[in-house]
């Protein structure tokens, strides 16, 4: 019965401080305080970004620790981002594609977007197997930008990201 906001708000002000929902103390040891971290999400490229600020403006007041964005193939859609650097941890999402067929599909998801150029890169190439190959260097891509921009640091969605981690290495080492 909680929405997000609720969720945060009780668990920074309620569990963290040591108390239940109810106002009781969660126990009877010295130190009756959970310790979570709290994290939620931030849709970039939301069709009401007005709204979706709203709402990261009151996360981040109810106590989120950090947020994470949707995946974030675009750049410019994250400049909304700028003045709460400051305040909080941003984690930007990296997904990486496996296929063009994988790219359409989570196109098809509410938050997902994946711009043309996305698309028109991975077609060049017939075979599921070299469009993955493009799907994970526009992956490496994306984390270097991350890191360059010095962004509080990401996370990854894929099947199988340890190639992704590989080629990280040896980029970095």
């Amino acid at each position: 019965d909680l929405d997000s906001l609720a969720m945060i708000h009780y668990t920074h002000a309620c569990l963290n401080a040591g108390s239940d929902f109810g106002g009781q103390p969660l126990g009877r040891h010295k130190d009756p305080r959970t310790h979570f971290t709290i994290g939620s999400g931030f849709e970039p490229e939301a069709v009401n970004i007005e709204r979706e600020l709203d709402r990261l403006r009151r996360k981040i007041d109810a106590g989120a620790d950090y947020i994470m964005t949707q995946p974030a193939f675009r750049h410019a859609p994250l400049e909304v981002l700028a003045p709460f650097r400051a305040q909080t941890a941003i984690l930007v999402g990296v997904m990486i594609l496996t296929s063009l067929d994988h790219a359409h599909r989570m196109g098809q998801i509410p938050g997902v977007v994946i711009p043309d150029e996305i698309y028109q890169r991975l077609s060049v190439y017939e075979k599921a197997a070299d469009q993955g190959k493009v799907g994970k260097e526009i992956a490496v891509e994306q984390i270097h930008w991350i890191r360059e921009q010095e962004w509080a640091g990401l996370y990854m969605m894929s099947p199988d990201h340890r190639p992704i981690l590989d080629t990280l290495k040896k980029g970095l080492a």
